[in-house]
């Protein structure tokens, strides 16, 4: 009977190291969180240009060459800019190839309106009777027919007018824009550091850090001193915020020795900080506080998540990033494709999905309708 009691207690302990075993390996993956930026980055760099000038192309050029990423707002059809009252018919025909070619380095083209209409001062009727769906929608549906870009999410208020109603605000995200930069105050220079440095609550009338140009339209000064530009930049980078910087393509120096591309050098290439447009920004924020992650039953893997939202998936494409800590060796795969190491620089694009290995952390990002396996 004892020699019966110590086999039937063998073979429960055997049965337990068994199970004990198998949790060991499903815990060897454990989930941490979501992380604030893509690709758990420190901080953040957004720039946006404003105005369908000539200047535009050189301006791509020199972010291109410096790998920094913005929100390229034009007016689709023409652009009342005291410097440049009209685009010609050839510059028109050799903007809108570049613009093409910006989107495939992954900049956004954003609206600008089509016309440009600016009053000064504004008032609530000039606005509701001027912002109507020949401006708002028809440079939204101009630039889906003249770009492959798949969405337009972003909208800048020209002049910065009319950023203030409320009934206006509501007509931008009626015609399904995220995000609406404004540009306040030029005439009284309230636009030269409004000095956000997160994303704005009030994403229809958001606001950025500061402006990097010389003094224009109403204003009546400037800030081009480099090294005061740079140290808002430091200030911000410092605390893991957002720099969003704005510019006007025809004021600005270019060259290396331009204050515009020496602010440029200062902030590029740093492997800490997510370079991105605006409205992919601004979208990432709504992926991460809308996903939900849960665990599923591992089955043959080490251990599966899903990741799933609400969201409309034309509007909200990009991807998100999860912490992980994983062994080594660990497989991920996304709804059954291998996801490979990290390659170059995270401006690239905002919708790719890759893991990147810091330590016990295993940094995953992939589309935020999907499952995660690891194995």
């Amino acid at each position: 009977m004892r020699n019966l009691f110590l086999l039937a207690s063998s073979l429960v302990l055997f049965g337990a190291g068994l199970f004990l075993a198998g949790a060991t390996n499903s815990s060897q993956i454990r989930y941490v969180g979501k992380t604030k930026y893509l690709n758990n980055a420190h901080a953040i760099v957004s720039h946006t240009i404003d105005d369908s000038t000539k200047y535009v192309t050189q301006c791509i050029n020199a972010m291109d060459k410096y790998d920094i990423k913005a929100t390229i707002f034009v007016s689709t059809e023409q652009d009342p800019a005291p410097e440049d009252r009209f685009l010609t018919q050839l510059q028109v025909r050799e903007l809108w190839p570049r613009l093409r070619q910006a989107i495939e380095n992954g900049h956004e083209i954003g609206s600008h309106s089509r016309q440009h209409p600016c009053k000064r001062p504004d008032t609530e009727a000039w606005c509701s009777a001027t912002y109507d769906d020949y401006e708002v929608v028809g440079s939204r549906d101009d630039i889906l027919r003249l770009t492959q870009q798949p969405y337009v999410w972003t909208w800048c208020y020209p002049c910065g007018h009319c950023a203030n109603y409320e009934s206006i605000q509501k007509k931008i995200a009626a015609a399904g824009y995220i995000v609406a930069r404004n540009y306040p105050d030029e005439p009284h220079d309230g636009h030269i550091r409004p000095d956000l440095q997160t994303w704005d609550t009030h994403p229809m009338n958001a606001a950025y850090t500061q402006v990097v140009q010389k003094r224009g339209g109403a204003a009546k000064s400037e800030i081009i001193d480099v090294a005061n530009l740079n140290a808002k930049f430091d200030e911000i980078y410092q605390r893991g915020g957002i720099y969003n910087f704005m510019s006007h393509p025809q004021w600005l120096d270019y060259g290396e020795d331009g204050f515009y591309e020496r602010h440029l050098a200062h902030i590029a290439r740093r492997s800490d900080i997510w370079y991105v447009p605006m409205g992919p920004l601004y979208a990432y924020h709504t992926i991460y506080e809308k996903t939900e992650v849960r665990m599923l039953k591992p089955e043959k893997a080490k251990a599966r998540f899903e990741l799933a939202n609400q969201l409309d998936p034309k509007i909200y494409s990009g991807s998100i990033t999860l912490d992980f800590i994983a062994p080594a060796e660990t497989i991920v795969l996304s709804n059954g494709k291998k996801l490979v190491a990290q390659s170059g620089p995270v401006t690239d694009h905002w919708d790719r999905e890759y893991f990147r290995r810091d330590g016990e952390h295993l940094y995953v990002t992939a589309g935020s309708r999907t499952i995660l396996e690891f194995q």
